[in-house]
């Protein structure tokens, strides 16, 4: 029986090893795909996962003293201010499940400095085994399915070719010549120009290592073709694509400055941005912002931001290898893209960032506290059951409201979300959804406005509100109501 206990124990702590490869090698497939079923399922696969691994090894080995230390507890930090941005987010019924993605990178993070040798390399396996996953569904979809250019892998091309830079250097480094060349060929083929840009910086830094080993003629060749490809790469900038950047970063920038110490949430940017554009500027509706800083900051706030950027400026100073240059086109990428707020994406960031921990004596905890360490984790994780559930009763209620609208049946519409209406979570975008169903109706936007009207009531941000409510009463005889409108967009929008 002891025999099969250790057997037991064994295979529990090489699941957080199996757990990882499993996320590192489907996510990037299945992220075009990524609905809310899916995203929950990977977002519980690392959680039990590192819970399992945890609570094994507070019998066996006590805490590890990792957990602890500097970079952990700038993590630490960084995830309880995201957490408390979510809480006090006017969005929070909209976004709440995208933190567990976040969350879920972070966990990621730290839970794979624990790999040994041995699990790394699996972990690293599973990588290249996704990304010959993708090449070959890019494959497909370009001379069979022909939608790459539509729906490539990874939602977008820009996305993609981030995926397939980071990828790289691994592959690299693992000296798999053929991987290496299958993501090269991605990254060409998406003509990312913000990749471009990634490589060019990453290439840059590589050979400013060099030089500092005193090798300046033999790179002298390679840093004036790096600045002559550069050239390029900006000409070959649009200035649509860059009017679109602008508006996007100062829509980050204003929200910033609206709630600079929490923030508006994480993935909040798409609800919200609309709401912070100037009028008569170039408008286009995003869901990213373009910039993972600017995006980020204005997504959780300052204190996060300072936690979280430190943290990333320390992994990528101390780790070693091919694979630091990854973590550096990453992070130059993000300068002008959104590729990281892409869970996929962040997952193989995460992962890529990491380090193996620093060795320290662990930390032994008694028999009691273990005890009430599994109670809470139970508890912990009946709680986020309970929430997952209620998030996938809502859709499915939205689902059936949508049918029901659509027989013109507006009264049993309302009745398939009223116990979303009687919830803080989901009141607010319950209301929305109503108001938008409602707007299609022939009642000259009257019963819209009234949902709409509560809507905001409930989250004086909603941009899709406000917009709304423009449109309804911008018809000749609402003159009143559309300058109280404006009035009181104004005392929110300064």
């Amino acid at each position: 029986m002891k025999d099969q206990g250790q057997t037991w124990s064994f295979v529990f702590i090489k699941m957080l090893a199996y757990t990882f490869s499993a996320v590192l090698a489907l996510s990037p497939l299945l992220q075009a795909a990524f609905d809310l079923p899916l995203q929950l399922a990977f977002q519980q696969a690392v959680l039990l996962a590192c819970l399992a691994w945890l609570l094994l090894g507070l019998r066996e080995r006590g805490l590890p003293a990792g957990l602890f230390d500097g970079r952990s507890r700038l993590l630490w930090g960084a995830a309880a201010f995201t957490l408390a941005a979510l809480v006090f987010s006017p969005f929070r019924g909209y976004i709440f499940n995208e933190w567990g993605n976040y969350a879920a990178g972070l966990l990621i993070f730290v839970f794979a400095s624990f790999l040994n040798k041995e699990e790394r390399a699996l972990a690293d396996r599973a990588v290249i085994a996704g990304a010959w996953l993708i090449f070959g569904f890019s494959l497909l979809q370009a001379f069979v399915l022909k939608n790459f250019a539509a729906q490539p892998p990874l939602t977008n091309l820009n996305a993609l070719a981030l995926y397939a830079v980071m990828v790289i250097p691994l592959a690299l480094e693992r000296k798999l010549w053929p991987s290496a060349g299958a993501m090269i060929i991605l990254v060409v083929w998406t003509q990312s120009l913000g990749a471009a840009l990634a490589g060019l910086a990453t290439a840059g830094f590589y050979a400013a290592q060099r030089l500092k080993g005193g090798e300046l003629r033999e790179n002298a060749w390679l840093l004036a073709a790096l600045a002559a490809l550069a050239l390029p790469v900006l000409y070959l900038l649009q200035a649509d694509s860059v009017a679109g950047r602008l508006a996007w970063w100062r829509s980050a920038w204003e929200m910033f400055l609206a709630r600079p110490l929490t923030g508006f949430g994480h993935a909040s940017f798409t609800w919200t941005q609309a709401a912070f554009q100037a009028e008569g500027v170039f408008r286009e509706h995003a869901i990213y912002a373009h910039n993972y800083y600017l995006e980020f900051l204005s997504e959780n706030g300052l204190p996060a931001a300072i936690l979280w950027f430190w943290l990333l400026l320390r992994a990528a100073r101390t780790r070693t290898g091919l694979v630091k240059y990854s973590i550096i086109a990453a992070l130059v990428h993000s300068l002008v893209d959104f590729g990281l707020s892409v869970p996929a994406n962040f997952w193989l960031f995460c992962y890529l960032l990491s380090s193996e921990a620093a060795a320290g004596e662990p930390i032994r905890v008694s028999r009691r506290w273990a005890a009430a360490a599994l109670v809470l984790a139970v508890l912990f994780e009946a709680a986020l059951l309970g929430l997952d559930y209620r998030s996938l009763a809502f859709e499915k209620a939205r689902g059936r409201a949508l049918a029901a609208s659509v027989r013109g049946d507006a009264a049993g519409a309302e009745a398939e979300l009223r116990p979303a209406l009687e919830t803080k979570l989901f009141r607010a975008p319950a209301l929305e959804f109503l108001g938008r169903l409602n707007l299609t109706a022939k009642d000259a936007g009257f019963n819209s406005a009234v949902y709409f009207e509560m809507s905001l009531l409930e989250n004086r941000y909603s941009a899709a509100s406000w917009r709304a409510l423009k449109r309804i009463y911008s018809v000749p005889g609402r003159e009143e109501a559309a300058a109280g409108l404006e009035r009181r967009r104004a005392e929110v929008f300064r």
